[in-house]
């Protein structure tokens, strides 16, 4: 039997945190669980999209979901998001102060 290939990085998680909601939502949980209305007074944006934005993140298996009395509580599914996230900060910061493309000498 022909053994699958390991999958080297995951494009999927890139693909959620690529959106900007998605991704300070995660941010904001890196500091611990929250329930919904917690997450959506962060935020000016409406309910239902905050809403929409959760169930992507939790179908695609970075956060996990359970039920608190008749609260909804939200946290990050694996640490190693969480070094996804610090590390990906860390480069951009490097990228910024070693730019030297044309929009940046503007």
């Amino acid at each position: 039997m022909q053994k699958k290939p390991e999958k080297i990085i995951d494009l999927n998680v890139y693909k959620m945190l690529s959106d900007e909601i998605r991704l300070k939502i995660i941010k904001l949980l890196i500091n611990g669980e929250k329930n919904v209305s917690d997450i959506i007074n962060n935020f000016n944006i409406d309910q239902p999209l905050i809403s929409h934005k959760l169930r992507e993140l939790r179908e695609n298996g970075l956060l996990i979901s359970y039920r608190s009395g008749k609260n909804i509580i939200y946290k990050i599914s694996d640490k190693s998001l969480i070094n996804i996230i610090k590390i990906t900060e860390i480069a951009g910061n490097k990228i910024d102060k070693i730019c030297n493309c044309v929009e940046c000498n503007e």
